[in-house]
């Protein structure tokens, strides 16, 4: 019995500690994508570009060791189902941020349009609170803060998406060049499925939270 119990505070340990991990590096992506849609450069776009790919490389790895200790261990702190979704929600939030940040590299836009910034914004402040969530999951008593991060990561979901929509009819009403217009679109695609993407993370932490009231 005593085994078992220091097994389960042991795996209790690991998957905290490898989601406030994540967590982390989904703060640190958000960030650095921030700088870069306020970064004209392009050899400074293609550093900013590289750490950010890093990063999400690094956030595949801590999800791969998430998947694993799912396998190998028996007792876990979480419902197993509820592990395995909040990891994949926030490995698809890096994912998209670089997949944002690849567009920008590639396609070599000399100016950003304002709604980059502010959908980039957007990100950086959900990831924040998503952060604020995970580094809440060991504990016994972060019910109203939990439902607090979750609820402002919906405002800012439905505040980025009249972002988006309203930057893709400006464009269709004023760019005249179709091969930029795609470019804008296609970026401002990517932000809004990344801010998405934080949207679903949320609504994972919050099904957490339900299942442990029950």
């Amino acid at each position: 019995m005593r085994r078992l119990f220091h097994n389960y505070l042991s795996n209790r340990k690991l998957f905290y500690n490898l989601f406030n991990e994540a967590a982390k590096n989904t703060v640190d992506i958000a960030d650095l994508l921030v700088i870069a849609v306020n970064t004209t450069n392009f050899d400074d776009r293609e550093v900013i570009y590289k750490k950010i790919t890093k990063l999400e490389h690094i956030g595949d790895d801590i999800t791969h060791k998430i998947y694993l200790a799912l396998d190998q261990v028996i007792f876990t702190p979480i419902n197993r189902g509820n592990i395995h979704a909040l990891a994949s929600c926030i490995d698809n939030v890096t994912d998209t941020i670089n997949e944002a940040s690849g567009r920008m590299y590639i396609y070599n836009i000399e100016e950003f349009v304002a709604a980059f910034k502010e959908i980039a914004l957007l990100i950086q402040e959900a990831s924040i609170e998503i952060q604020k969530v995970v580094n809440l999951l060991s504990s016994s008593n972060s019910k109203e803060a939990t439902n607090q991060a979750c609820q402002r990561i919906k405002i800012l979901e439905r505040q980025s998406d009249k972002i988006y929509y309203n930057a893709v009819a400006e464009l269709f009403a004023n760019e005249k060049d179709a091969i930029n217009l795609i470019k804008y679109r296609e970026i401002l695609s990517s932000l809004e499925n990344a801010m998405n993407r934080c949207k679903n993370t949320g609504d994972a932490l919050e099904a957490i939270l339900i299942n442990r009231q029950h």
